[in-house]
């Protein structure tokens, strides 16, 4: 029961790296803190959402200083980095087809880290991983876009370098992605960070390791390696292609101007429950818009998933329906669900039982187990799949707030039954579900607790 003593550190400097100063910058801004805990000059709140508010995930940068590439490890709770004392930053960037962007760019690297996830939530906590990893990757892409400087998002690329050099996989962690940031201005959220020298590597204990999160670690079945690719993405493209039918006239594609996307940013909130009434169709269709927002990543044009909306309680009841988001864009004639359907579809949670409309993501089951051979040919893996969809559901978000409207994520619902309520096929499979509506800031997010209070486990 005892602990060790935290390890001694070198004495602390501020950041001098342009590139290290800017990725904690996009850091500040992207991921780890919200409008309203930096008006208060606290790291409270984030500016992602995180089911359980268990974020679990870490960061590491790694840029240019003075004319060497460098690694930083990224402590986002005590705003510190630790500069690795060894290990060929160059060959591992070279090994895993990245570079750092010439002039003051970095690498932003996101590792995930499942026990957090899955000591709460069980082994689905794997795929919740996934979409809050999607959610933070996908948001800090944004502000890169938001800052005229748009990064590239790579998760097609040999892991292995990097996880050997960020000593990833004997800290039971997952190298998730890697953001190429092109060199732009800093704000001064960097002044809040220091650097430590990292202590003697071969001294250093593994950083939180216990034999808990080593059983769950070794729960895990065997992560794939893709086999990587070296193609760039030509121009920025969305992450699900929406049709014209069905939206109102004059609704507008994507999140409208970059420049004020930091704004969207900094505003982002997640519902804690919605209130009775309708909303206007056309708010709904202005967040679910935001969606079609190209981004640059390394992923295929084309995907399997599939988006579909259910609007139940729109003021123009014409516009209730169930409308295929992507693929032919037809609506579905059936029967809405009725608020006590939308409680049971989502675990009993009766905060969300006055929702407006309801966004589900979902894929083919087989394109949930592809094989590597699968994967080199081009099509998407699990891990890729819960990125689009965790980047996908923070479009979703920003489109709400865009529009005036909550919104909030659910991980876990009844996939039988939304199947039955949307028309869905029986060969896909509910990744993650989305609520829209009236805000309520008056309800409780039982999701917080200790015990998955909303999966229907007591």
């Amino acid at each position: 029961m005892a602990l060790p003593a935290a390890p001694s550190l070198a004495p602390a400097e501020p950041p001098s790296a342009a590139g290290l100063k800017l990725a904690l910058s996009l850091l500040e801004e992207g991921v780890l803190t919200s409008r309203g805990a930096r008006s208060r000059g606290s790291h409270g709140a984030r500016a992602v959402p995180s089911a359980g508010a268990v974020y679990p995930y870490e960061f590491a940068v790694l840029t240019m200083e003075n004319g060497r590439p460098t690694a930083f490890l990224v402590d986002s709770d005590r705003r510190t980095c630790t500069r690795l004392a060894a290990g060929d930053v160059a060959g591992a960037l070279r090994a895993s087809t990245l570079e750092i962007p010439a002039d003051g760019g970095a690498v932003i690297v996101a590792l995930t880290r499942p026990w957090l996830s899955m000591r709460k939530y069980g082994d689905r906590g794997y795929l919740y991983t996934q979409l809050d990893a999607g959610h933070a990757a996908g948001n800090l892409l944004l502000a890169t876009t938001g800052r005229r400087a748009p990064g590239t998002l790579r998760l097609r690329f040999p892991r292995s370098p990097l996880s050997d050099l960020l000593e990833a996989r004997e800290n039971c962690r997952e190298v998730h992605s890697a953001l190429l940031v092109p060199a732009a201005e800093a704000d001064d959220a960097w002044a809040r960070w220091t650097v430590h020298d990292e202590a003697d590597r071969e001294r250093r204990e593994p950083a939180w390791r216990s034999w808990l999160e080593e059983t769950c670690w070794d729960s895990l079945s065997a992560r794939a390696e893709h086999p990587g690719s070296t193609r760039a993405p030509d121009a920025p493209a969305p992450l699900a292609q929406l049709p014209d039918s069905g939206r109102p006239t004059g609704a507008q594609d994507g999140l409208g101007d970059p420049s004020d996307w930091p704004e969207l940013l900094a505003a982002r909130a997640s519902s804690k429950a919605f209130a009775p009434g309708t909303v206007p169709a056309a708010d709904v269709w202005r967040a679910v818009s935001a969606l079609s927002t190209p981004v640059r990543t390394d992923l295929p044009a084309d995907s399997p998933m599939g988006a579909t909306l259910v609007l139940r309680s729109a003021e123009e009841p014409e516009h209730n329906a169930v409308h295929l988001l992507t693929g032919e864009g037809a609506r579905r004639p059936g029967r809405l669900p009725s608020t006590d359907e939308v409680v049971r579809a989502c675990m009993q949670q009766r905060s969300l039982a006055d929702s407006a409309a309801v966004v589900l993501l979902h894929a083919p089951r087989t394109a949930l187990s592809g094989t590597a051979a699968e994967a080199a040919a081009g099509s998407e893996d699990l891990r890729e799949l819960a990125f689009r969809c965790g980047a996908l559901g923070q479009l979703l978000y920003l489109g709400a707030t865009r529009a005036g409207i909550g919104v909030t994520g659910v991980g876990g619902f009844d996939a039988a039954l939304w199947h039955s309520l949307a028309g869905l096929p029986d060969s896909d499979e509910i990744l993650y579900v989305l609520l829209l509506g009236r805000p309520d800031d008056s309800g409780i997010k039982f999701d917080r607790l200790a015990t998955a209070h909303a999966q229907n486990e007591r």
